[in-house]
């Protein structure tokens, strides 16, 4: 008889024993107010920002034709300007060669990438020298596009090897006619419209009209 009081007394502080903890588990180590368990907060560390080198260019063209054409570097740490203590270099000198005033100067067509070093960080940006465009004329060019159907632009410059991704198209009404930016014009209704190409290098222009037909 007393071995079994034992065993439900067993039983029964087992049941208590078990509930408590369940308790615990599901109010993450709290009975009412009070708490059980004490957990250490974990303190967040902040994140380490660095500071940011930034290389600027006054000009990303350079003309191969204009050797007193240069262009002048600004070197910046998170917005505040850097005027000593950093070096530059150029990828290809044959293309971009930096003179003791610390400006870019043209040597010949193609690209290069320019590198300012400062206290072991470095910030990089692409120049390109090019032979600029001398004129610009709308050649064989038809004078009338119908609704729907498209015409490309046919531009001759000179010197035939100059740079002509300075082009832009405009149209003078795109509810008469669109035109992107290789130069295809598309008739969108009846009209008539003036489609212009400019030359963002040499500031120059030239322009053509056109009749949009049903």
């Amino acid at each position: 008889m007393r071995n079994k009081r034992i065993l439900v007394i067993s039983i029964i502080v087992f049941i208590i024993v078990a509930l408590v903890a369940l308790l615990l588990v599901l109010n993450k180590g709290h009975i009412g107010e009070y708490s059980l368990v004490y957990v250490e907060p974990v303190e967040e560390k902040e994140e380490e920002i660095k500071p940011q080198l930034k290389l600027e260019l006054e000009k990303e063209l350079l003309s191969s034709k204009n050797k007193k054409e240069v262009s002048e570097m600004t070197v910046t740490i998170d917005g505040e300007n850097v005027t000593e203590g950093v070096e530059f270099s150029s990828s290809d000198e044959e293309v971009v060669k930096i003179n003791e005033d610390n400006k870019l100067v043209a040597v010949k067509d193609g690209k290069s990438i320019i590198t300012a070093t400062y206290d072991g960080m470095d910030a990089t940006a692409e120049i390109r020298v090019i032979t600029p465009i001398k004129s610009m004329t709308f050649s064989s060019t038809n004078s009338t596009i119908r609704v729907g159907k498209d015409l490309q632009m046919k531009l001759k410059v000179t010197p035939s090897d100059a740079y002509i991704d300075t082009l832009t198209y405009t149209s003078s009404d795109e509810e008469i006619a669109t035109v992107d930016a290789s130069g295809i014009v598309t008739g969108v209704a009846p009209g008539k419209v003036i489609i212009t190409v400019y030359d963002t290098y040499t500031e120059t222009e030239k322009s053509v009209k056109l009749t949009i037909k049903k």
